[in-house]
């Protein structure tokens, strides 16, 4: 529980929750703050014998001028006002000067000075004590001052009331006031926010004291169920609703274990520190099962479980099935799958945009953990998805491909029908006829062309030196012919 740093916060000593078992103890027992109007100097109550805190805080951090920081606390007796007395000077070489009534009665703590806290313990209080205080921080050039009043109270109050958001708290179940101390048992997030200890005297005089809660748990539900197909990775989550080194200092560290007693590495997401993820890649049927995460925060220890299902759909035939065959495809769960419901769809067998997908969907969409398949048709085949839902929506999904043998699945690419295949043939006969025609008119050429030497020879003077002697030695025998007829 980290102290609030207003006007009227109360001096008081507070333990902090790092566990949803532990019990938290409200120390109000020796010293309270009554409420001040605004221009009024805060007021601290503190009982005799007992310790008490006079609060001085500065918001911004020092570390660049701790070095040259000094603190000096004065105080003032309610019988004599003008006069100042030390009560502890820390001088910025770190000496610290004590007056002689308050020499083993009076401190500060060092460490907190580099978070603001320059605070002024006095154990135990006695009834001189009571007076005006004030204390003089100087670090670099700038200068804080804090100024409050201390009343010890000799007589025990005669009423305890505890109050949670300004509603009054039945001490009872997880609710045990001992003295004046408040116990809380089983810690629940809710528990966080501002708590509110009344004491009344026996002269009618109300004291109240007020500290900020902060339950420091996880993020997400105790204890989540996470589904992954097998074969996929899966994500972990072990996130924190705070986090504890933004509250302080405190050292975190994180571990994660399977139920086989292997520990495991845990991987950061996005340089969150509050936010823990243990990476699973290509998970299987072995790795299904509780998984236990641990945060140490500064030696305390709080845990999660998490259950990761494995999803696999189980055929009741191995490989491609025949066209006919009765099919049944199971969806199997590593775990109960207890209240939840599964639905499966066909995805298609080929890529569609997402009007189409829906529309596939809607036509093959059936409800139970078997998928059943009387006769299968090749229709059939293709991508079917088994998913798990409940009341919270989709948990997981898995796929499973089915083939069928001797069937030839048609992607939107490779759909051709009858009439498309009857005019393709028909234009390739076209063109033979054509090509045929053109090679005989070209024949039919050929031969005119022998009744015309001179026209042979203009065409093989076009024609290589090798073709020209052929059309010589073919002029000279149709020579040869015509005279012998």
């Amino acid at each position: 529980m980290r102290p609030e740093r207003g006007p009227f916060d109360a001096p008081v000593t507070a333990l902090r929750f790092l566990s949803w078992s532990v019990t938290l103890i409200l120390l109000m027992t020796h010293a309270r703050n009554v409420s001040s109007k605004a221009g009024e100097v805060q007021r601290v109550w503190a009982e005799e014998g007992g310790p008490v805190v006079l609060p001085c805080y500065l918001e911004s951090g020092i570390r660049e001028v701790y070095r040259r920081l000094s603190v000096r606390w004065e105080r003032r007796r309610n019988s004599s006002p003008q006069v100042h007395r030390m009560v502890l000077q820390v001088a910025p070489s770190g000496l610290k000067i004590r007056a002689r009534s308050m020499m083993s009665r009076a401190s500060v703590r060092d460490q907190d000075f580099l978070h603001g806290n320059f605070s002024l313990q006095i154990n135990p209080v006695s009834n001189t004590d009571m007076g005006r205080y004030a204390a003089r921080v100087k670090y670099g050039s700038k200068v804080h001052r804090c100024e409050l009043r201390l009343d010890v109270a000799s007589e025990k109050p005669i009423k305890i009331r505890w109050f949670r958001t300004g509603h009054l708290i039945t001490t009872s179940g997880r609710f045990q006031a001992v003295g004046q101390s408040l116990f809380i048992s089983r810690l629940m997030g809710s528990d966080s926010g501002p708590w509110a200890c009344e004491l009344t005297y026996a002269g009618g005089e109300r004291v109240s004291a007020t500290r900020h809660l902060q339950v420091l748990g996880f993020a997400r539900p105790t204890f989540p169920v996470v589904y992954a197909a097998a074969g996929s990775d899966a994500h972990l989550p072990c996130e924190l609703n705070i986090n504890p080194m933004d509250e302080d200092n405190s050292k975190v560290a994180i571990r994660w274990s399977h139920m086989a007693g292997e520990d495991l590495k845990a991987m950061s997401n996005s340089h969150q520190e509050n936010n823990r993820i243990l990476h699973l890649p290509a998970v299987g049927p072995g790795c299904a099962g509780q998984y236990l995460c641990e945060v140490i925060i500064n030696g305390t220890i709080i845990s999660k479980n998490v259950t990761l299902v494995v999803m696999t759909v189980i055929p009741s035939i191995e490989g491609p099935v025949r066209e006919g065959a009765h099919l049944m495809l199971t969806c199997s769960l590593s775990h109960p799958p207890g209240k939840a419901q599964f639905q499966w769809k066909w995805l298609g067998s080929g890529p569609a945009n997402s009007s189409e997908a829906a529309s596939r969907s809607s036509k093959h969409l059936s409800t139970g953990w078997i998928r059943e398949f009387s006769k299968v048709s090749p229709k059939d085949a293709g991508v079917w998805e088994c998913s798990v839902h409940s009341t919270e929506g989709t948990l997981g999904s898995v796929q499973y491909h089915l083939e069928i043998a001797g069937a030839q699945v048609a992607s939107p690419q490779q759909n051709v029908t009858p009439g498309k295949i009857t005019y393709g043939l028909m234009a390739f006969l076209f063109f033979l006829v054509v090509l045929i025609a053109v090679l005989l008119a070209l024949l039919r050429r050929r031969t005119h062309s022998l009744n015309f030497p001179a026209l042979d020879r203009l065409v093989a003077a076009a024609l290589p030196r090798k073709e020209v002697k052929d059309v010589v030695h073919e002029e000279k025998v149709l020579q040869a012919l015509q005279i012998e007829l």
